[in-house]
């Protein structure tokens, strides 16, 4: 569970804060009038979930990949040219360059 923190606290007690983002292994947000301002993570969580999105979105991606070739193959796909006339006569021809 995140921890929520005035900003002062940082100020006052960094060591403290520190030691408990490293041991708890969870974000603590330190706030500033009341909103968050900042997040204190460890580094070894932050690396994880960043790995974690890289993953995430390069699985994204490759299933986006494969799925728009099927539907290609399966005749599913426009020609770029109809795309094109259908933009112009949307949005005029200067809708973007070829």
């Amino acid at each position: 569970m995140p921890t929520i923190k005035p900003v002062s606290e940082l100020q006052r007690n960094a060591a403290s804060l520190v030691r408990e983002a490293m041991e708890t292994k969870e974000p603590i947000y330190l706030t500033k009038n009341g909103s968050a301002a900042v997040v204190l993570l460890d580094a070894e969580e932050y690396d994880r979930q960043m790995k974690a999105c890289a993953d995430f979105h390069r699985e994204y991606v490759l299933a986006s990949v494969a799925l728009g070739r099927m539907q290609h193959e399966a005749g599913l796909s426009i020609p770029w040219d109809v795309v094109k006339q259908h933009l112009r006569e949307k949005w005029g021809d200067d809708a973007f360059d070829d």
